[in-house]
């Protein structure tokens, strides 16, 4: 009864979290609620004894995607973005008929599911002949999911390199350097306008 009420507790929080991380209007707070959200879903994880996938959950999400963010968000001019009008009123409605339309196609999806066991055919027995847990979900993970982990990574890998060169693109373009004359001596303020 008390994994279920914690589990409740989690999922709400997660959701709450879910909800403030999509209106929050400074990209900061919603990166740090975030990371809330990620912290919720590895406490599922450990009330559903997946130990590994909890752990994996704060090391890569709440860690290292975090920082990919965070490394995004700083290479990004925000106070130039934050003065651009963000949507304009043809795109709320594009975003909200599209909006409507993928959410028939997963109430399609789901009522199209026989639902099965979660554990697809892995039995605690199962898993404790085979070894544990990590070295099934191991097993499982880089025999029968390897292309998808690889083209997952490699979308991620383009979409990184494609942010730093857009900003790289927008630096050069708008870059003027000052020529200093021969023993005029630059102020602070000049060199900081230059950086």
């Amino acid at each position: 009864m008390t994994e279920k009420i914690l589990f409740i507790v989690f999922a709400a929080l997660a959701v709450a979290g879910g909800i403030g991380t999509i209106t929050r209007k400074n990209v900061v707070h919603a990166l740090l609620v975030l990371v809330f959200v990620f912290l919720n879903v590895a406490a599922i994880f450990f009330l559903t004894q997946a130990y590994f996938l909890a752990v994996v959950q704060i090391l890569v999400y709440a860690g290292a995607i975090m920082v990919l963010f965070v490394f995004v968000i700083m290479l990004l001019n925000l106070r130039t973005f934050e003065q651009e009008e963000q949507t304009h009123r043809r795109q709320r409605w594009i975003a909200l008929a599209l909006s409507i339309l993928v959410l028939a196609e997963f109430v399609i999806v789901l009522a199209g599911i026989t639902f099965t066991s979660a554990r697809g055919g892995f039995t605690p027995e199962v898993i404790s002949a085979a070894g544990d847990g990590t070295k099934v979900f191991g097993d499982a993970f880089f025999n029968n999911m390897l292309l998808p982990f690889e083209v997952a990574s490699v979308v991620l890998l383009v979409a990184m390199v494609g942010a730093i060169i857009l900003v790289k693109r927008e630096k050069t373009a708008g870059a003027t350097t000052r020529v200093w004359e021969p023993g005029e001596r630059p102020t602070p303020e000049a060199l900081e306008e230059e950086v």
